[in-house]
């Protein structure tokens, strides 16, 4: 029986939407923070998340010391309640307009809102992301930061622009359950023997997550073995198998719990391997080994890191990007192009960290 982690001292989860809720009940839970801040710019909203969290946590028999904040990162004053509060792990998913809210338009406005690919909005989360960067970076702390808001493009976007997170969390990770539980099935043997390695992009789990999951999935990699027999073209199987899937605020459980293999993995004093998207200023999500906070590649024997790379910026035209630049630009498809022109009336080729809010601003009054 594995030891459990130390407890480290200080979680801030910056942003208290949906996601950020789930965290705080999956977090306050599992006995890694002492301490968990939460920071909303209603201090009551983040006080009623955190005694609903507390009486639950209680019940399972775990008394993290909770905090509410109230605290804008529009403000420069939170620079100094960053300093202050000195948290070892920082989670934020901001967004201007969550996923599950773009819908429920009228009319025309709503064909032209689905017409969108999902990273032609991608200014929606990062602007706010952006304006936190500039905050985090002003204070100078030593906070491990995981930004979970699209992670795989935005991250990137930002660690070519300036200080970057250290990872986000979920979507390559989330598609390897399914693989565990189908070769186990398949092999008659306990599913947390099969040993998954996966490099794959955002739109990939939308493929396999799915009850007629489609031949073409966006460009992936994946090594499966038990105890070193090489299973893969059962793994490649598993993912195509059906899979309904409800895509709908259920879905931040998911991610929640992909949030908590991650801070385990970047508080962890051993070596642990997991997937984490949006590190190293890479597209993407990849096998990673992360010892003492650091993280790196983890690729499965034969993969070259090339190889890796290409493949996930290959699965970006899936979520309607052509490409990220090197100064953190992000290019949008050509089909992209013209669904944002037809929404807003204007012409949006790219994003970047720097005109981000203004794109959003244009979107949120078209969306409105």
């Amino acid at each position: 029986m594995s030891k459990p982690l130390p407890m480290s001292d200080t979680l801030l989860i910056v942003s208290l939407g949906e996601l950020g809720t789930n965290v705080l009940e999956a977090v306050g839970r599992s006995g890694l923070f002492e301490r968990i801040v939460v920071a909303s710019r209603s201090a009551d909203k983040a006080l009623g998340r955190i005694n609903n969290a507390l009486i639950g946590c209680g019940i399972d028999g775990h008394f993290p010391h909770f905090e509410a904040l109230g605290f804008d990162f529009n403000d420069a004053a939170c620079v100094g309640a960053l300093r202050a509060l000195r948290p070892d792990v920082i989670f934020s998913a901001p967004t201007l307009k969550p996923w599950w809210q773009v819908g429920g338009l009228d009319g025309v406005k709503e064909s032209l809102a689905a017409s969108v690919p999902f990273g032609g909005y991608v200014s929606l989360q990062l602007a706010p992301m952006a304006m936190f960067r500039e905050r985090y970076a002003e204070a100078g702390i030593a906070a491990r930061w995981i930004a979970a808001s699209f992670p795989d493009v935005i991250n990137p976007s930002l660690a070519r622009s300036g200080p970057g997170p250290a990872c986000g969390i979920g979507n390559v990770r989330e598609p390897i359950a399914k693989i565990q539980a189908s070769v186990g099935r398949k092999r008659g043997i306990a599913p947390a023997r099969v040993s998954v390695r996966l490099v794959a992009q955002h739109a990939f789990e939308y493929g396999v997550f799915h009850p007629s999951p489609p031949a073409d999935l966006p460009p992936y990699l994946l090594s499966v073995t038990v105890d070193g027999e090489d299973l893969t073209p059962l793994g490649h199987s598993a993912l195509r198998e059906p899979f309904p899937f409800p895509y709908d605020l259920h879905f931040n459980r998911v991610t929640a719990s992909a949030a908590l293999d991650g801070m385990r993995a970047l508080i962890s004093p051993e070596p642990m391997r997991t997937h984490l998207p949006g590190v190293l200023g890479l597209v993407g999500g990849y096998p990673v080994l992360v010892e003492g906070g650091d993280i790196r590649l983890d690729l499965a024997p034969g993969w070259t890191e090339a190889e890796a790379i290409a493949a996930n910026e290959a699965s970006l035209p899936w979520d309607g990007i052509e490409r990220i630049e090197a100064d953190g630009t992000i290019v949008f498809t050509a089909e992209t192009v013209k669904a944002l022109h037809a929404l807003t009336g204007t012409a949006i080729e790219s994003a970047h960290p720097r005109n981000a809010a203004e794109q959003a601003r244009l979107i949120l009054a078209a969306l409105d």
